[in-house]
């Protein structure tokens, strides 16, 4: 059977990608290596209210409401700020979950433990080799995490910027309504550690680093909690952030964490990525629309579109990034003491927990 789209990836930039597909009769597959949709959970699971308007997904994955961040240095040195609009703690496992089952219902197919490896163009459409025998289709959606097979296989460079996030959910007593963000070099030389409440007994704790992730992460364990406590639900994940230089090339092309449509600053890649999904969309359309499937079509109805929405808070982001883990801890505790101060507005005009 010829496919007129497969998505290689079945989290949600894919499944969303291919349930909008599938709602206007687009013939879809998605295929997914692991054997379980949304299994491993590879996300602190913080999210913004835009969250449901762009997923489209029930309330019923939340599993906790918070209101306030505080920006720690130390146990004695914080700023905490209270958000305008809600901000979500949910369950991605079920969020994944819910996506895949909305994408089936627009009559999307999606085939679990089969790993995409490798593609072949032919005159008029690819042929995809996996794990499960081969495939053909006229595009091919590269949805499958940082490390993108799809983005090797297409010859497209990914930026080399890399975390290795790591994460576990303890049981102690939390301010249900905190969230809290570490900023150190001794927590993390260029990311930052975070306590996300699930409720008042059970938190998830992690950071993330370029290097050396497990030390800094057992170290922050230690500091943050001080006594051996009960742990759960372990969590590793690998974060790439930066502007992509081209994100399609023929008949192929990214979105979501393959496409680096992730927040440089705080390594979220849920909004980038559903708003990815949805230009992703309107571009396949609009290559079976106009049977024009090269690199040429693709970069300027897809590459620049959502380059022109995403570029410039990605940019910001990287800015923000470099200038925040570039502060000693007394610059920072100055910074956050003129926040706190309402000395820097402009600021924090500029952190939307969106635009970073």
């Amino acid at each position: 059977m010829m496919y007129d789209v497969i998505v290689v990836g079945a989290g949600p930039v894919g499944c969303k990608t291919a349930e909008l597909l599938g709602k206007e009769g687009i013939r879809v597959l998605v295929l997914e290596e692991h054997p379980e949709i949304g299994k491993p959970v590879q996300c602190a699971g913080l999210v913004s209210h835009r969250i449901f308007d762009l997923s489209e997904v029930s309330k019923d994955v939340v599993t906790n409401n918070v209101n306030k961040a505080r920006f720690y240095t130390s146990k004695n040195n914080y700023l905490e700020l209270k958000s305008k609009n809600d901000v979500y703690v949910i369950d991605r496992e079920r969020f994944d979950k819910e996506l895949s089952e909305k994408a089936k219902s627009s009559g999307v197919k999606i085939k679990t433990s089969t790993k995409f490896e490798n593609h072949r163009n032919k005159e008029s459409f690819l042929e995809l080799k996996t794990t499960k025998g081969d495939f053909q289709t006229k595009l091919l959606v590269g949805t499958d995490s940082p490390n993108s097979t799809v983005a090797r296989t297409g010859e497209l460079e990914l930026p080399n910027n890399i975390l290795v996030g790591l994460q576990t959910t303890v049981k102690s007593n939390f301010d249900v309504d905190v969230v809290e963000l570490w900023f150190s070099k001794e927590i993390s030389p260029d990311f930052f550690g975070w306590v996300i409440p699930e409720n008042e007994d059970w938190a998830r704790i992690g950071l993330a680093t370029s290097k050396n992730s497990m030390d800094y992460f057992k170290r922050f364990l230690r500091m943050r909690l001080d006594t051996k406590v009960k742990t759960r639900d372990d969590v590793y994940g690998v974060i790439r952030y930066g502007l992509i230089k081209k994100s399609v090339n023929d008949r192929v092309l990214l979105a979501g964490d393959a496409a680096c449509q992730v927040k440089p600053f705080s390594g979220g890649g849920l909004i980038y990525g559903l708003m990815g999904a949805r230009f992703a969309k309107e571009s396949c359309m609009r290559c079976l629309k106009e049977n024009r499937y090269d690199s040429e079509f693709l970069e300027k109805n897809y590459d620049a579109v959502w380059k022109k929405k995403l570029a410039l808070p990605i940019r910001k982001g990287l800015i923000m990034n470099k200038l925040i883990h570039s502060l000693s801890v007394n610059k920072l505790n100055f910074l956050f003491n003129s926040i706190q101060k309402g000395k820097l507005t402009k600021l924090l005009e500029f952190m939307d927990m969106d635009l970073l």
